[in-house]
């Protein structure tokens, strides 16, 4: 993209998110979840705000879970603030996963009214439009989703905006897929996997309606803290997660039988 483009979309998105901004929003140095046994075991009894955190899906059948994973985390990152959140991904989606959907988003916390969805040609243009995004201090957060195995994504890469976040005091959750990520700076990284909701029952036993969005997510690093893995349910009314049990205190006949349970709800058909 030429230098005068670039200055010119610059521009225009600042424009556009004039109105958002009043001063500069900073609220905390980190963000709790909701979760005590979670936010205990990160520094600042929460997730920095100033700082690259990274998610990975621990399987491509686990995507769909890490972004929902992904969309609370900038919901409690954005908790507080009226600043909006910006969205990149590229205009050809890294994943095949299909774009985002307001509906879908809402229902973890973080409303389509405050997304600036921001579709670059690439990888390499994904992550300037983040940089830029984090030098503007007018978002509440930024999120890019970057396939792990991108020769654009790299030491360096993350290293810029890890420098970034640290000056701004924005938060950045930078979503690798389910690839493994090369070598990154990142302060914490997560791998999320899906997981089988509680059961609903309103009338009885054949009445059944699945509950609260679940899954299992390990914080594989942590740094200044320590790491951990639990299975976590959202609550939407609180906006927050919290801790159904440690995955160390699940032994494997468990989570087989909880699997086999859980999995499938029969619903009534009706002709």
């Amino acid at each position: 993209m030429p230098v005068a483009e670039k200055e010119h979309l610059i521009a225009e998105l600042k424009a556009r998110i004039a109105g958002h901004v009043s001063g500069t929003e900073r609220i905390t140095s980190a963000f709790p979840l909701g979760a005590p046994e979670i936010d205990g075991v990160l520094p600042g009894d929460g997730m920095k705000r100033g700082a690259l955190h990274e998610v990975a899906a621990a399987a491509y059948r686990d995507m769909g879970a890490a972004t929902g994973f992904l969309a609370s985390l900038a919901a409690c990152a954005s908790r507080n603030s009226t600043l909006p959140v910006l969205w990149c991904e590229t205009v050809r989606p890294p994943f095949d996963m299909g774009r985002l959907y307001g509906p879908g988003l809402s229902a973890f916390g973080l409303e389509p009214e405050r997304i600036v969805l921001a579709l670059p040609p690439g990888d390499a243009d994904c992550l300037w439009a983040m940089e830029e995004a984090l030098h503007s201090h007018a978002f509440a957060a930024v999120i890019g989703e970057i396939d792990g195995r991108s020769s654009a994504l790299n030491l360096t890469a993350t290293r810029r905006l890890q420098l970034a976040a640290e000056a701004s005091g924005t938060p950045v959750l930078l979503f690798t897929g389910h690839a493994q990520a090369g070598a990154s700076v990142a302060v914490t990284r997560w791998h999320v996997a899906s997981a089988p909701s509680a059961v609903l029952s309103y009338v009885d036993e054949k009445e059944m309606l699945p509950g609260a969005s679940r899954w299992r997510v390990a914080l594989t690093r942590s740094r200044g803290g320590q790491s951990g893995s639990w299975l976590v349910e959202w609550n939407a009314m609180e906006a927050a997660l919290s801790v159904v049990v440690r995955m160390e205190d699940i032994s494997s006949e468990q989570e087989v039988t909880v699997r086999r349970e859980l999995a499938i709800i029969p619903f009534r058909q009706t002709a």
